[in-house]
């Protein structure tokens, strides 16, 4: 079983330091987790330091609905 593993994203950066925010940087990171059976996003997916939970998951949904798209019916892991 092959398995990417991928920390550190920070999604709802409120400095933009979060760069999966753009379409085409996260277009690059799901070329390259396209064969794995499993991703493990390791740590501070999130960024909960900065503003509320609720602007951050919005500002995080486009992330994850492309990766609901690429790792269809396999698992991933958010640790």
């Amino acid at each position: 079983m092959r398995t990417a593993i991928v920390s550190d994203l920070h999604l709802g950066s409120a400095y933009g330091e979060d760069l999966l925010r753009a379409a085409e940087i996260r277009r690059v990171l799901l070329d390259e987790i396209d064969g794995a059976d499993r991703l493990v996003l390791l740590g501070d997916a999130i960024e909960l330091r900065e503003r509320p939970l609720a602007p951050i998951l919005e500002l995080a949904r486009p992330f994850f609905e492309d990766l609901d798209k690429a790792m269809s019916r396999r698992q991933v892991l958010l640790v």
